[in-house]
């Protein structure tokens, strides 16, 4: 079935045809079982004494597409279970599938919030996915695990999936609105958060043209308000938070967008005034959730300086800010991280007003292809391609390694299962070969684009934060 007509009929491996809705609720009876299970576990626990079979708190998705629940949605569900009576000493396998749906979704809709828990919504919402409050609950959605790349954003930012096989309620992180996109129409003229007048001004720094790189879902939006970096500093991103995960799973946590692709920007970048006078052209690497400045230090550089575009290395030195944490472990020659600020970065999707965007227009040039080096035209960006992980990995057939329990990278043996790759993460020759190979990639596939030096990182926190 087409991911646009999830009300089909499906077949199984052995041909079958089967009802997603009959399915639906064979899978919602396991989970009533599962839950109120899990609930059990977690009393009988406090007794000494846990019922044999029940599930364990640590168990995630079966073959059948259906997920567990993890071990904070079982206590929220133990709780809310026995404040409504539910357990009073029955044994699960007693129950009738009335009574353990009852049961179910008592449990779930006070542990999770999501109403209609783990069935089909596809028709309850009018056939689309994305927000739907009227039958998911509030500020819940009708999404696919692995849906369509047109899926709304909200259908790729989930907390938790029930199940995998169909559009059904969830829990998003995300609010209404797309990233950003104004909220509302602007209530007056720009009032700046930056009123220096060397902002105003073009500054005399020189531009400097070099490749940024971006480790990327199927989803295609702008790298405004997102972190970036050289192509080293992605690789050590997917191998440190990506490639650790089993089964090609290949996000930052269970809950996260898998990842795809490495995508090349040709960037061109001019410092403030008040950067150059530093001796510097690059701020501090700012942190963004949800395209929401957080942090360093609540993000005030951007009044002081403008919307520079900032870097981070960790090589031990001055510009190994703000995660030196990552100092000593990170042995990829040339990593660095740069961060890309956009408008109204104080607000994340959703909550980005017309008039705070006129007040904070972030760093990417409006009218000029060529950065002036102002406060609020700091950079410019153009997606030139992009290369797959399965290209890089020379992964041909993905579902076959995931059958045959190939895995990509176990920090716990520092090496793959069935793939060579990603072996020795703190093998400076090893993570060269990586950089290298990622370089030939996308000189196979775009031989006309010229190689562009990395310019380094110059921030000095010493003296930025000392003179600021």
């Amino acid at each position: 079935r087409t991911a646009r007509d999830p009300s089909s009929p499906w077949k199984s491996p052995s041909g079958a045809l089967k009802d997603p809705a009959a399915t639906a609720m064979s899978v919602a009876a396991q989970l009533a079982r599962a839950v109120v299970a899990g609930a059990a576990v977690l009393v009988a626990t406090t007794s000494g004494l846990a019922p044999e079979g029940a599930l364990s708190v640590d168990d995630e998705c079966g073959a059948d597409g259906a997920c567990a629940l993890n071990a904070l949605q079982l206590r929220k569900a133990a709780g809310a279970a026995q404040q409504g009576g539910l357990l009073a000493g029955r044994s699960v396998e007693d129950m009738t599938d009335e009574e353990l749906e009852a049961s179910r979704n008592y449990a779930m809709e006070n542990a999770t919030g999501v109403w209609h828990y783990s069935l089909p919504c596809w028709s309850k919402c009018e056939g689309k996915p994305g927000f739907c409050e009227s039958y998911c609950g509030p500020g819940n959605a009708c999404c696919k695990y692995a849906g369509s790349s047109n899926d709304p954003s909200e259908c790729h930012d989930v907390r938790f999936w029930p199940v995998m096989s169909w559009y059904t309620c969830v829990d998003t992180r995300l609010v209404k609105g797309d990233a950003n996109k104004a909220v509302g129409k602007a209530t007056g003229p720009p009032k700046l958060i930056y009123s220096n007048p060397a902002l105003m001004k073009p500054s005399s720094a020189p531009v400097q043209t070099f490749y940024m790189y971006r480790v990327q879902s199927s989803q295609d939006y702008d790298p405004e308000n997102q972190n970036m970096g050289s192509l080293a500093g992605m690789l050590w991103y997917l191998h440190h938070e990506i490639v650790i995960h089993p089964k090609l799973q290949r996000s930052g946590s269970y809950f996260s967008t898998p990842k795809t692709r490495i995508e090349r920007f040709k960037v061109s970048v001019k410092a403030t005034q008040p950067l150059v006078d530093l001796g510097m052209h690059f701020g501090p690497v700012n942190a963004f959730d949800l395209t929401r400045c957080t942090g360093p230090y609540k993000c005030d550089n951007f009044q002081k300086f403008g919307y520079t575009v900032g870097c981070e290395d960790w090589k031990g030195g001055a510009a190994s800010f703000p995660h030196g944490q990552w100092t000593g472990l990170n042995k990829y020659p040339g990593a660095v991280w740069y961060s890309l600020p956009g408008p109204c970065s104080s607000a994340g999707i959703g909550h980005k007003t017309a008039q705070c965007i006129l007040d904070e227009p972030g760093g990417a040039c409006r009218s000029t292809d060529t950065p002036t080096g102002t406060g609020d035209c700091t950079y410019t960006y153009r997606k030139l391609g992009e290369i797959t992980l399965n290209e890089l990995e020379g992964l041909e057939d993905p579902d076959s390694f995931k059958a045959m329990g190939g895995s990509e990278y176990d920090v716990h043996t520092d090496s793959g299962k069935g793939m060579e790759f990603w072996n020795g993460m703190k093998d400076e020759a090893a993570n060269q070969r990586r950089i290298d190979r990622a370089l030939e990639l996308f000189r196979e596939k775009y031989p006309d684009q010229p190689d562009l030096p990395d310019p380094g990182c110059d921030f000095n926190q010493y003296v930025f934060y000392k003179r600021s």
